[in-house]
């Protein structure tokens, strides 16, 4: 389920004065699911800016048939992670036919952080 979101959102790891920098989504699922377990709860993470439904067409879409793959893989991790209690999935409009994609990140329950201290120990 995606929800528009009107107010301020606080960007993960953001150093840079641009309030414009939160805009540079993540370059691939790995990379998004890094991002995940070092941020804290309420960070926001874009991992697409455009139209996601529209992206991931075969027939709409403008992107090649690799970035597309890519793109899928990304958005069904965005998915996945949404599934497991990881994140909320928003979007976010930025322009005219262009959308923000983000994950928010929510606060995990006690057991799920000794789970991914286990993981990302191994």
């Amino acid at each position: 389920m995606n929800v528009v979101v009107n107010h301020p959102i606080v960007a993960a790891a953001s150093a840079s004065s641009n309030a414009l920098d939160w805009l540079e989504p993540v370059e691939d699922a790995n990379t998004l699911c890094d991002r995940v377990t070092a941020a804290s709860p309420g960070d926001a993470i874009p991992y697409f800016i455009g139209l996601l439904a529209r992206d991931r067409d075969r027939l709409a879409s403008r992107l090649d048939a690799e970035h597309r793959a890519e793109l899928d893989t990304l958005a069904d991790c965005a998915w996945r992670l949404a599934d497991a209690g990881w994140v909320h999935l928003v979007q976010r409009r930025v322009g005219p036919e262009s959308f923000a994609y983000l994950v928010i990140v929510r606060a995990r329950p006690r057991q799920q952080r000794q789970r991914a201290a286990v993981l990302l120990a191994a």
